[in-house]
């Protein structure tokens, strides 16, 4: 069985019970699904705080410091925290427009 006629089998069996439309549980999963996802980003990017204050200061660092030839945990963590800044950001914005 494919997965596209399992879904709508699931879809289907899923506006039987529940007061709701096709579109509006599609339009609750996305949500469910981004909502879950700003939560693990936010975690990380609260780890990512607890060590280096802010995104800043782990800049400042990186130009103070540098990037040590074999230790590039601070340009990873900088490459981290810029990713996680745009990921939430996509995020938010797929979720303003449901």
């Amino acid at each position: 069985m494919s997965l596209l006629i399992r879904t709508d089998q699931l879809l289907e069996q899923a506006t039987a019970i529940l007061p709701l439309s096709n579109e509006d549980i599609i339009y609750k999963g996305i949500a469910v699904g981004a909502s879950e996802r700003i939560w693990e980003l936010k975690k990380a990017r609260f780890r990512l705080q607890e060590e280096y204050e802010s995104l800043g200061e782990l800049e400042r660092n990186i130009q103070v410091e540098g990037v040590s030839p074999d230790d590039h945990t601070l340009y990873v963590d900088l490459l981290e925290w810029r990713a996680i800044n745009d990921e939430l950001d996509e995020l938010m914005r797929l979720i303003e427009t449901l």
